[in-house]
């Protein structure tokens, strides 16, 4: 399993200094409660590939990091004097320099797919959010979004994982997406979702129990109660990026 330096360290602000980067070494620039940059979190940890985590500040951002990262969102990573950004990309710039551990298949035919799966479960992300801010005027569309979404990924899950037999491009990619689904009738109890992910879903249920078990997942995965508490901070447009890190 791959060795994080910093995965859980302290959110780094404006007036933070940037510590420097040693030579030859990759850095991963992360916030904690962000599915974008867990999909880089989870393919460092199935590839065995050592990372320092730079934990970041998404609503004021350090300009060292606005410097490197124009958009300023996450992941973005740091290696031999090049920058590269966008979660995806970053997924098969990791496959192309350490192509050994490559997650994607060598298969073009393959490889695609897994690719179009990834753009056929990205509406989870979308009906997820929705319903975050979901109002009683549009809760119930809300709902019905999740839910067709939700079918979806159902009607896709062919095997054990969308990966095959075993975890692969996919499921690294669509995971951070539905451990929050999973959370959030906690997160939204108003919704009355407790049973969101029941008996409608059976063959979702058993994958959400065994991609539990996959030690990349271990890495990554936030404890519930974690979540509820970075969303109840975000709606107050104070997000707190520390939750759950005890002081040293």
């Amino acid at each position: 399993m791959a060795n994080f330096h910093g995965l859980n360290s302290i959110t780094l602000n404006p007036d933070d200094e940037l510590p420097p980067l040693a030579s030859g070494k990759i850095r991963l620039y992360n916030m904690r409660f962000c599915p974008y940059a867990e999909r880089a979190v989870l393919y460092f940890a199935k590839k065995n590939v050592s990372v320092e985590v730079i934990n970041v500040n998404l609503v004021d951002k350090p300009k060292w990091y606005l410097e490197r990262n124009p958009l300023g969102k996450v992941p973005t990573i740091e290696h031999d004097g090049k920058i590269i950004y966008e979660s995806a990309v970053v997924a098969e710039y990791l496959d192309d320099i350490f192509p050994d551990s490559s997650v994607l298949p060598k298969d073009p035919y393959l490889r695609a797919h897994q690719k179009i799966l990834v753009e056929r479960l990205s509406a989870i992300s979308g009906a997820f959010y929705g319903l975050l801010r979901a109002t009683a005027d549009n809760q119930e569309a809300g709902i019905a979004n999740l839910k067709k979404a939700l079918d979806t990924a159902e009607s896709l899950l062919t095997d054990n994982f969308y990966g095959g037999k075993s975890s692969g491009y996919a499921d690294m990619l669509v995971w951070p997406h539905l451990e929050r689904v999973e959370v959030l009738p906690l997160i939204r109890p108003d919704l009355h979702l407790d049973k969101l992910l029941g008996t409608d879903y059976p063959k979702l249920t058993a994958y959400i129990a065994r991609m539990k078990e996959l030690p990349e997942v271990k890495v990554a995965i936030r404890p519930a109660e974690h979540h509820v508490q970075f969303f109840d901070s975000y709606k107050t447009g104070k997000p707190d990026y520390n939750i759950g890190i005890t002081a040293a």
